[in-house]
């Protein structure tokens, strides 16, 4: 009888519902308000981008954890190189380019994974390394998922403050785009990590919950 592997991740009550319903979680994360027009905008700014960072960092490396392990070795080595220059990323404010990088390489491909119809059986022929790799990618990507989730309006209330006030217009490009980030993996997390956990619980690869307040799986390479 095979033996099966525990791997800590997954937050399947959470996986069959829509993006939408992510909205109950607001607030786990402290950042459910913000002072928008009533403060200082680039001080509210800043405060956001140093909360999404730390959530495209952890989704940035579970795009690539994931799409790596189905990778062929010299596309993989690609990818730990940019998953090497991601970890490098230390200043919210510059990161954004090369978070999107990773999305712009990754996003698509997680999406073709998920509707191959042998994903289970190509799941199953990994390596018991790269198992745990996809394991911990979907796990923390869900992660993020409930982290944005809880961000995001933060950003929209900081938008919405500013107004039509164009000395404070031109500033918000940084937190454009960085919620459109967050958002995309917010949308993975419900709509391609399903397949994946079922493809892993296939494969014996068990799951367990995590929450918005949960710390992510380290990935050290992939």
């Amino acid at each position: 009888m095979m033996k099966t592997r525990r791997i800590l991740f997954g937050a399947l009550p959470l996986l069959a519902v829509g993006q939408s319903a992510f909205a109950q979680f607001g607030g786990m994360l402290g950042g459910g308000k913000s002072s928008g027009g009533g403060g200082n905008i680039e001080a509210d700014i800043a405060a956001f981008l140093d909360k999404s960072f730390k959530i495209e960092m952890t989704a940035s490396k579970a795009y690539l954890a994931i799409v790596a392990a189905f990778s062929s070795e010299e596309k993989r080595a690609e990818l730990q190189s940019l998953f090497n220059d991601v970890g490098k990323q230390t200043n919210p404010q510059e990161a954004g380019a090369k978070f999107q990088q990773v999305r712009e390489t990754t996003e698509a491909e997680i999406k073709r994974l998920s509707e191959e119809k042998d994903l289970g059986e190509r799941t199953k022929s990994l390596s018991a390394e790269k198992q745990q790799n996809v394991a911990r990618g979907v796990g923390n990507l869900i992660l993020a998922g409930l982290q944005g989730a809880d961000l995001v309006p933060t950003g929209k209330n900081i938008v919405s403050g500013v107004g039509a006030n164009p000395m404070a217009v031109t500033k918000l490009s940084p937190l454009k785009d960085a919620m459109t980030r967050l958002q995309s993996a917010i949308s993975l997390s419900t709509s391609a990590m399903p397949k994946l956990v079922d493809a892993l619980r296939g494969a014996n690869v068990s799951v367990v919950s995590v929450k918005a307040s949960s710390t992510e799986e380290k990935i050290e390479k992939i």
